[in-house]
């Protein structure tokens, strides 16, 4: 795991310098762990349920699946893409979409406890549709 010199008075701008130069999966990591701790420092005033929905919504793609559906779609735009690389990546993004239904189904439950339409939570969360929709 990567380290950042960190002075004991930091500005979120040299914060936000020594995170930039974290590698790509640690840095997926982090951002993970930090919404964790956004979930759970909003977790003091929402119930556990809501709370627990906020984490997995939260969650990202893990990172080794998320890398080797970069490596996948890379070699697809290049044309160097085997056969077999090929049937490989159908089932990473079939991984992937399963993984972003159990978001959508996370974000439908929370909605309806707080009995607001999906679109107002989103809206609530900052989470933007994606633009393929």
């Amino acid at each position: 795991m990567s380290t950042i010199q960190i002075t004991s008075q930091v500005s979120t701008e040299d914060l936000l310098h020594g995170v930039e130069s974290l590698p790509t999966e640690e840095l997926e990591q982090f951002v993970a762990r930090v919404l964790a701790l956004c979930a759970r420092r909003k977790a003091n005033s929402l119930n556990e349920q809501e709370s627990k929905l906020l984490q997995l919504i939260n969650r990202p793609v893990p990172a080794t699946l998320q890398s080797h559906y970069d490596l996948l779609a890379q070699k697809q735009r290049a044309n160097t893409l085997s056969a077999d690389e090929y049937a490989e990546l159908l089932q990473v993004i079939e991984q992937i979409e399963k993984f972003d239904a159990e978001r959508v189904q996370h974000l439908v439950t929370l909605a309806q406890l707080r009995q607001v339409s999906l679109d107002k939570l989103m809206q609530d969360l900052g989470i933007r549709q994606p633009d393929y929709v």
